[in-house]
Order: structure tokens, then sequence, then C-alpha cells
């Protein structure tokens, strides 16, 4: 009798590991903030700055790790694909959407042999340009736009939620969050101060909100292509 097959777990995913790198920079600064201003209760003078910098930071965290799992989930498909079939027919047409309304027809041509991956390619460089660009600051229906038009997957912001935390009331914790952050990128300074524990609630949510994430597009892959992508994150806990 042959001797079983040892199966490899999947890895740790990429983008959940520099999520976990990037969020240590947030805690940094409040950790500072305890140091000039101790942990006593009461309102600090002179360094809610460094909260305004956290939220500002935290959400920048927020914006890598959409990238980083959506270009992780694009790539997986791409390199676990013998044919474009793989990809939704939503995703397939926007690809080509060039190609085929060019002045120079021949163009289409672009697509024949193996060349569909690379027009794949920059159909996911031009549409993360698009949704995660500079002044594009990922919301919940801009997350779901992206994840539709690169693997085919439908409404992911609809997944988030948890014990005690309804949809509804995240994506409103969300929404706030990045228009808060918005405030004080633009004006410096925003009326409502900024509170540490605010902070440190929202960075609840967004690991939350990102372990979700992962495992939702992870089942969507596996359902394309028949492989684990990556392993399974627990839930709020990012390991």
């Amino acid at each position: 009798m042959a001797p079983a097959v040892a199966t490899r777990k999947p890895a740790r995913p990429e983008h959940i590991i520099q999520l976990k790198g990037n969020l240590a920079e947030v805690d940094r600064l409040l950790e500072i903030h305890s140091e000039i201003a101790g942990a006593t209760v009461g309102r600090k003078y002179k360094v809610e700055v460094l909260n305004r910098s956290a939220l500002v930071l935290l959400v920048a965290c927020w914006e890598a790790f959409v990238e980083d799992l959506a270009t992780n989930a694009f790539d997986f498909l791409l390199k676990n694909s013998d044919s474009p079939d793989v990809f939704s027919k939503r995703v397939l047409v926007a690809a080509t959407r060039e190609l085929r309304t060019d002045p120079d027809e021949s163009r289409i041509w672009a697509i024949a042999g193996d060349n569909w991956k690379r027009v794949l390619a920059m159909h996911r460089d031009a549409t993360l340009k698009r949704y995660v660009g500079k002044l594009n600051t990922p919301r919940p229906e801009q997350v779901d736009s992206l994840f539709e038009e690169l693997i085919g997957l439908r409404s992911l912001s609809k997944e988030w939620s948890w014990q005690k935390n309804p949809n509804a009331d995240v994506l409103e914790r969300l929404g706030h969050l990045i228009k808060r952050r918005g405030a004080i990128a633009h004006r410096v300074s925003e009326g409502a101060a900024v509170h540490k524990a605010y902070v440190r609630r929202s960075a609840e949510m967004i690991i939350r909100t990102s372990s979700i994430s992962s495992n939702r597009v992870r089942d969507h892959l596996k359902i394309q292509t028949g492989k684990l992508p990556w392993r399974q994150i627990t839930a709020g806990s990012a390991k």
C-alpha cells in the first residue's frame, strides 16, 4: 500500500501579515500618547495630534489591505487558470472593452493565445488605479465594485457583521471613520476631538472586517479554481 501523500497546508495570507505590520504602527502612536500623557482617565492636552495621526494611518492601513487582497485574489485566479473561463463574464467584458472599441479593429487579436493573461493583468492594474487611487478611499460601495470587477465576487461588504455588530452598523462606522479621516487630512484639525478609545475601536473594526473579507474571498477562489489560496483567518484576530 502506497504511503499517504501529505497535503500541504495553505500559507498564511500575505495581505493579513502586511495588515498586522501596518497596524503595529497605529498601536505605536497610541503608545506614545500614553507615554507622554499617562494612562489616567480624562482628556489629555497637546497630544491629540497623535490620535489624529493614528486615525489617518488606520485608514491608510485599510486602503492598503483592500488593494493587497484584491491583487492577491486576482493573481491567484490568473495563475491557477488554463483559460479565461475561470473569470466571470463581467470581468471578461470589462477587460476587453478597450480592445473591442479601439478604432484599430485588429487589436482584438491581442487576446490570441496566452495573451489573454496579459490583457487581464492590464485590466487589474487599471481597476485598482480607479478604485484604490490617491483620491479614492475604499468605502463599502467602492470595495464591492472593485471585487466584482476584478474577480466576479459580488457584494463583499454585506459579509461584514459579527456578534452585536449588524452589517448596517459596521457600514455606518466605516463610513464615519473614512469621513473623519478626510476631514483631518484636508483641514489638519477637525471640530470634534479624536479620542484614543475611538481609534482603538476603529482598529478592532478594521481587523474584523479584514478577516471576514479574506475568508470570503478565499471561499470564492476555492469555488472558482478548486484550490485554496491561503489559510482561513480566525474572525477578529487576524491570525
